[in-house]
């Protein structure tokens, strides 16, 4: 990948973010920090938030993570998880292929289904940031509730895809986890944009009770439902301390206390829940998951995975949102190096390799080059927007490369995806390469007659998501996740792969 003073100046801030972490994440209050916003603003998704990372990570990474991930490095043939999130929203703008049923239940083992959210249950709506700054004590009930109830269980509208079934999600869910019993469905709780009373909530043993009482009491009202995906983001903050809402629908991410207290608040409240659970179904039946930074650098370094780890069945790392607006020129959302540094910082921290899934996006991460030139496409400078609200998913990804000037093709060879053959044709317009480098793909137009001239897109194809599967099975990891299964092609191209690889390989 070509370098310049950017990209060399984040592999050494890499270092030292990583040598101060103890210090800058877990003795700073969220009375201390509470002006130390993230100051990223360009949402990729509703609830997944870019944040600074940083590129080339697999340079700059600390020798005992490495030697962590050397240690883990064994060949190990067996079935892994692929884990779906389902976006409850996709049903508006998708309509058949938001619904469960478009899931390609047969190449998956998990949906996360996303998301609802924690909600105080005593009569208040103030914000945790409000209610603090009011001087007030932390409140000690809470409660779970969807984030769209017509979606999840209220719309009895006929299905577009089979008329006999409503379309809300929980009665296909019923309906097709009689068909599919070994796929676990879990509920997602939070979300980038839903994360506002999590710390309040963990603050006191009152308030973690009744958030587990009622997750209880909805798994039990819909007993199909196999466990609780936590989707704090993020318990102790990052090093800039506590986020503060970044929109009208954004709650930010207050820290109630310390950042010390913050974690072990959340490693409480998964042992709370993991007992709860445990005492009324057996040992491990309903399952207990948790989301976590890939920023090994800014995010990473504020959780204290090792103390939540033995109460989880999986620890979720979102190894996309890599690149984005906040960087200040184009990346790679989702490269190997990322991957492989957000990896080896946690296996340094002794999560069992078993206990991790790395991610696997679905959207491309799309951004506007101030210039175009065709040889300085990665790091080259960005507008401080992205160039369209409208997102960019696999359908559009395909359309795109189909247009394309320049590119590649991929073909299967011994049960693995592979590079084919490579094409360039005369005249600009969009371009697709592989940067074997990072074993990822980008698009790029330079027709300057286009509305799409500029624009760069950084995705996930057949060969970037071998890397993973390759790198899933050396290293023993649990599997991998998907955000989100409604954005695959309509085939189910990327998640068919990941099941046949995966699951039985």
């Amino acid at each position: 990948m070509k370098k310049n003073w950017k990209r060399i100046m984040a592999v050494l801030l890499a270092g030292i973010f990583i040598a101060i972490s103890l210090v800058g994440c877990g003795n700073a209050s969220s009375q201390d920090i509470g002006d130390g916003e993230n100051t990223d603003t360009e949402v990729n998704q509703e609830e997944q938030e870019t944040e600074p990372a940083e590129t080339d990570a697999g340079e700059g990474q600390a020798e005992e993570a490495d030697a962590a991930e050397a240690e883990a490095e064994t060949v190990v043939s067996g079935p892994k998880e692929v884990i779906i999130y389902f976006a409850n929203w996709n049903v508006y703008g998708k309509g058949a292929a938001g619904e469960v049923a478009s899931i390609p239940w047969e190449q998956i083992t998990y949906i996360n289904h996303s998301f609802w959210a924690v909600t105080p249950d005593d009569g208040t709506s103030d914000s945790s940031f409000d209610w603090r700054d009011g001087g007030n004590e932390p409140r000690t009930a809470f409660k779970i509730e969807s984030t769209d109830a017509e979606t999840d269980y209220l719309d009895e509208t006929a299905s577009s895809v089979d008329p006999a079934l409503p379309v809300n999600h929980f009665a296909q869910y019923e309906h097709f986890s009689q068909q599919y019993p070994d796929v676990n469905i879990l509920i997602a709780i939070g979300g980038w944009s839903r994360c506002g009373y999590f710390s309040e909530m963990a603050y006191t043993e009152a308030g973690r009770d009744s958030f587990i009482s009622s997750c209880m009491e909805l798994m039990e009202q819909y007993p199909w439902i196999d466990g609780i995906d936590l989707d704090w983001e993020y318990q102790g903050g990052n090093m800039d301390g506590e986020r503060r809402p970044e929109g009208p629908d954004d709650e930010g991410c207050p820290i109630w206390g310390t950042a010390d207290e913050d974690n072990a608040n959340f490693a409480l409240l998964a042992q709370g829940l993991r007992e709860a659970m445990d005492a009324a179904y057996g040992a491990g039946t309903k399952k207990l998951t948790a989301c976590a930074s890939a920023s090994y650098g800014y995010t990473l370094p504020c959780q204290d995975w090792a103390a939540a780890e033995p109460y989880l069945d999986y620890i979720n790392i979102m190894t996309y949102d890599l690149a984005g607006t906040w960087a200040g020129m184009t990346g790679h959302n989702s490269g190997m190096p990322d991957v492989r540094s957000a990896v080896s910082f946690l296996l340094g921290k002794s999560i069992p390799a078993a206990k991790l899934n790395i991610g696997s996006p679905m959207y491309g991460m799309d951004l506007k080059m101030t210039s175009v030139v065709s040889d300085a496409i990665v790091g080259a400078e960005i507008e401080p927007t992205r160039p369209s609200t409208a997102e960019v998913d696999q359908t559009l990804i395909r359309e795109f490369k189909d247009l394309a000037v320049s590119g590649y093709t991929v073909k299967e060879e011994s049960g693995r995806m592979v590079l084919d053959s490579e094409f360039a044709n005369e005249g600009t317009g969009w371009h697709f390469v592989f940067d074997d480098s990072v074993k990822a793909p980008y698009l790029y137009n330079d027709d300057d007659s286009s509305v799409h001239y500029g624009w760069y897109i950084s995705f996930e194809d057949e060969l970037s998501l071998q890397a993973k599967i390759d790198f899933i099975q050396e290293t023993n990891l649990g599997g991998i996740i998907v955000w989100q299964c409604n954005q695959d092609s309509a085939e189910r191209t990327l998640i068919t792969q990941m099941g046949e690889s995966l699951i039985t390989p």
